[in-house]
């Protein structure tokens, strides 16, 4: 794209903007190739933990392509609307796992993030759901997932709690996806809990905001 041929502000901003755009639709042409690659590998892998694997890391590929194909644009600032990324999010997960009998509840109230907020939500969305989808429920246990967003004060809460089979007395949550959706939280200067219930296991991040990039 060539650089604009006018001094104007107004000009120069358009450029930049449409710039931003077509960088962003080289990344998510970029990450759709990286998923279908690792897809491709995972289906001729003969080993079944390989296979698994790599099945996650596509999984989280496709959240973060996700991410990039919510984020929108207010004047010249990048946003996204929370409540439909987690709603595609979820609806590919649940479609992915094929688990009959196992329901999920979406409870979303309307907020709005900085687009730069995206990937690490998507990523905590994808590795709280897709988890409980994949460990709470084993084969013919049928049960429920509540997720839900809703705002508090100036920031918002995220929320994953499912009615399976939950964690072992006296056993501290563990695992790479727990690890994962640690750091997705400090990332967003969030704080991350994880409270086993009776029954089932709910993992909540809660985000500050200290400016208007959450609305409603």
């Amino acid at each position: 794209m060539a650089s604009p041929s006018t001094d104007s502000p107004e000009r120069a901003l358009e450029w930049h903007e449409a710039r931003a755009r077509e960088v962003e639709h080289r990344v998510k042409n970029t990450l759709q190739l990286i998923s279908s690659i690792v897809l491709l590998q995972g289906r001729r892998a003969g080993d079944e933990g390989a296979r698994a694997a790599l099945r996650a890391v596509q999984q989280r590929v496709a959240a973060v392509s996700v991410a990039h194909r919510h984020v929108g644009w207010e004047g010249d600032a990048e946003q996204v609307e929370l409540a439909a990324l987690v709603r595609e999010i979820v609806g590919d997960l649940a479609g992915s796992a094929g688990r009959e009998g196992v329901e999920i509840d979406l409870d979303l109230e309307s907020v709005t993030i900085a687009g730069r907020q995206g990937v690490p939500v998507a990523l905590l969305v994808s590795e709280a759901v897709g988890n409980a989808l994949r460990h709470a429920y084993p084969p013919g246990r049928a049960g429920r997932v509540r997720v839900a967003l809703r705002r508090i004060g100036r920031g918002f809460e995220l929320s994953v709690a499912d009615d399976g089979v939950g964690i072992a007395s006296g056993a501290p949550p563990a695992g790479f996806g727990l690890t994962l959706a640690q750091l997705m939280a400090q990332q967003l200067r969030g704080r991350l809990t994880t409270d086993v219930a009776q029954p089932g296991v709910r993992l909540s991040v809660v985000v500050p905001m200290d400016s208007d990039a959450v609305r409603g």
